[in-house]
């Protein structure tokens, strides 16, 4: 088998749709070939991509070069990638290349939904991915701990802030039934949450975690003009660090959300579903380092 053929038969394996930076999907095929042939270089496989025999693709691997829709097109085609895969990729290059944040919102949820379609047959992949996709199941999960929790749709549709459809609550109650989240009691007929661990498998975690956290910060945002200050605490630094500090920085922020989530789980009586995000990221980038 010519290592062309060989790196399309790899790629039919290792789905893009794994990925959210197409970075790591080219070092993730170089490492499987370099696996199975023993003796793999970088040069080999720009040329096994359709590039000529240069260090292209090991510069774009390693961030110093952007990755053009038109070389991602050369990739596809070289690869034999199809349908769902072929899309994804193509709209992972746009997505991380894009710089328009409403191009990057819409490219993303593209990537969701292909996603979707392609774990259709697997319920509880499907599920998992769904419920991380709206800010709201994970809400009306928490609100089922409270005595203000109700199954009428229309209430509990009400009592979220920002107020969703009667529908989407609706459907948020069905969902977390099928997830084990909430149970019917046999005796009562009232919905009972369940103290089941919510996590994603590899196949969508990171499509979904990003999801996640996207809908949670734009609900941050909203909040500062939607929420009494005295209901909100909203507050940022900024600060210069050598970036060996940011694996201590995020042990400490760790080991403080695990004090929050001890702390509310020490009260009884739960009355009000909060959300709390803590945010490190760079502002600037080393210098000689692009982009």
């Amino acid at each position: 088998m010519s290592r062309a053929k060989l790196l399309s038969y790899i790629a039919q394996r290792l789905s893009s749709s794994r990925f959210l930076d197409y970075r790591d999907y080219l070092q993730a095929l170089y490492q499987a070939a370099k696996t199975e042939l023993g003796s793999y270089s970088y040069l080999s496989f720009a040329e096994d991509l359709g590039f000529s025999k240069t260090n292209v693709i090991h510069l774009t691997i390693k961030g110093k070069r952007p990755l053009s829709s038109k070389a991602a097109e050369k990739i596809a085609d070289t690869l034999n990638l199809k349908a769902h895969d072929r899309k994804y990729w193509l709209d992972l290059v746009v997505y991380q290349n894009s710089n328009d944040s409403l191009e990057r919102e819409r490219v993303f949820q593209e990537m969701v939904s292909l996603k979707a379609r392609e774990i259709k047959t697997e319920e509880t992949l499907q599920d998992q991915l769904e419920f991380f996709t709206e800010w709201y199941h994970s809400v009306i999960y928490e609100l089922s701990f409270t005595v203000a929790f109700t199954d009428d749709p229309k209430e509990l549709a009400a009592l979220l802030q920002p107020k969703i459809r009667p529908e989407q609550a609706r459907k948020s109650l069905e969902l977390l039934l099928r997830m084990k989240l909430l149970q019917r009691d046999p005796v009562t007929a009232q919905l009972r949450p369940q103290h089941t661990r919510i996590s994603t498998g590899d196949e969508i975690a990171s499509l979904a975690i990003t999801r996640y956290h996207q809908k949670m910060i734009d609900l941050g945002k909203e909040s500062l003009t939607s929420i009494p200050s005295e209901l909100r605490d909203i507050s940022a630094i900024s600060i210069s660090i050598p970036e060996h500090l940011v694996p201590e920085l995020k042990k400490e922020i760790s080991q403080f959300r695990k004090k929050i989530l001890a702390l509310a789980e020490q009260q009884g009586h739960p009355e009000s579903v909060y959300q709390m995000n803590v945010q490190l990221f760079p502002l600037s980038r080393k210098k000689g380092i692009n982009p």
